[in-house]
C-alpha cells in the first residue's frame, strides 16, 4: 500500500524537503461568506444578471448555496465572473423550499488557485425566471489567508 500526499502538503508532512510552513490561504484558512439576497419585489426573466459581491485577492471559493421559499422550477442558476458566466455554478435548479441547498462550486474552481485580483461574482438567470414574490438569499463561502 502506498502512502500519497495532497500537493497542499508536499514539503509540509511528507519529508521530501525541509518542513515548510503549509499555505494559511487554503490549508487552516479562514472562512468568509458573502451573501446576497434575491430582488423580492422585482421579477427576474431569462438572462438576467443580479451582483453578488466581490471576492477579495486570495480568495477561494469553497461552497455556493441558495435558499429560497418557493421552487424556482425549471429555473436554473449560475454563477462566475462576466468573462466566465459559469465559473462557480453552471446552470444548476434550485427546487428545495426554505432548505439550504448546495449550488457549487465547479470540481474546477473548487481545484483552483487563490485568486490573484479581485473578482466581481453575478447569478445569471437561465431558462425561465425568478418571480417578484420570491425570497431567497445565495451564499458565497470562501477561504482567505489572514
Amino acid at each position: 500500500m502506498v502512502d500519497r500526499y495532497a500537493p497542499e502538503q508536499v514539503g509540509v508532512q511528507d519529508g521530501t524537503q525541509p518542513a515548510k510552513m503549509s499555505d494559511g490561504g487554503i490549508v487552516h484558512a479562514k472562512r468568509r461568506c458573502i451573501r446576497a439576497s434575491l430582488l423580492t419585489g422585482t421579477a427576474q426573466a431569462n438572462g438576467d444578471r443580479l451582483y453578488l459581491g466581490r471576492l477579495p485577492i486570495g480568495a477561494v471559493v469553497k461552497a455556493v448555496s441558495g435558499n429560497v421559499d418557493t421552487s424556482l422550477g425549471a429555473t436554473v442558476l449560475s454563477v462566475g465572473t462576466t468573462a466566465a458566466p459559469t465559473k462557480y455554478v453552471n446552470g444548476r435548479a434550485l427546487t428545495a423550499v426554505d432548505t439550504p441547498t448546495p449550488l457549487g462550486p465547479r470540481a474546477s474552481a473548487s481545484a483552483a488557485a487563490k485568486l490573484t485580483a479581485e473578482e466581481d461574482v453575478w447569478l445569471t438567470i437561465g431558462t425561465g425566471g425568478i418571480a417578484a414574490a420570491i425570497i431567497g438569499t445565495i451564499d458565497i463561502e470562501y477561504t482567505i489567508s489572514a
